[in-house]
């Protein structure tokens, strides 16, 4: 149901020290390896005009703010995990569907709407996988969809 899937990084604007690192919280923690996915629908005629550079632009300043979420997920000598602020970038994911948001809706399987959320997120070794996934989905030119995993 979802198809054309591209991947790209978005990175800070400005690279970080090499050392840095933020520890995880208790909490943080307790929630290893848990999504949130948040799913976001706009109209053809709240995105018209926008391209997949108009929401990257934006980011990488943004990345400098929360650059944090750019890291990957280390361990220390300890076996204690934390994040390496190593600029290595949130991954963003364009995808296609030739369904519209009232026939995904209307589905039984919901297999659209699984395909929504980028499932791929754990890559060959948690070190390499990225801490947030953004997917912009466009169904059949009516409605952009706007996934966030983090």
């Amino acid at each position: 149901m979802v198809s054309n899937i591209k991947l790209s990084t978005v990175v800070p604007a400005t690279a970080s020290d090499e050392n840095n690192v933020h520890e995880l919280t208790k909490m943080d923690l307790v929630m290893k390896l848990h999504y949130i996915h948040g799913v976001y629908f706009f109209t053809s005629e709240a995105v018209q005009g926008l391209s997949i550079q108009d929401l990257k632009k934006p980011m990488f300043p943004l990345l400098d703010l929360y650059f944090m979420a750019s890291g990957r997920v280390r361990r220390s000598e300890t076996g204690k995990p934390f994040i390496k602020c190593n600029d290595s970038g949130v991954r963003i994911v364009e995808a296609k569907s030739d369904k519209t948001i009232d026939e995904a809706l209307a589905m039984e399987d919901h297999s659209l709407l699984d395909g929504l959320a980028y499932h791929l997120a754990l890559g060959p070794d948690l070190s390499f996988s990225p801490l947030v996934f953004i997917q912009v989905t466009n169904l059949t030119l009516l409605v952009i969809c706007f996934t966030l995993v983090a």
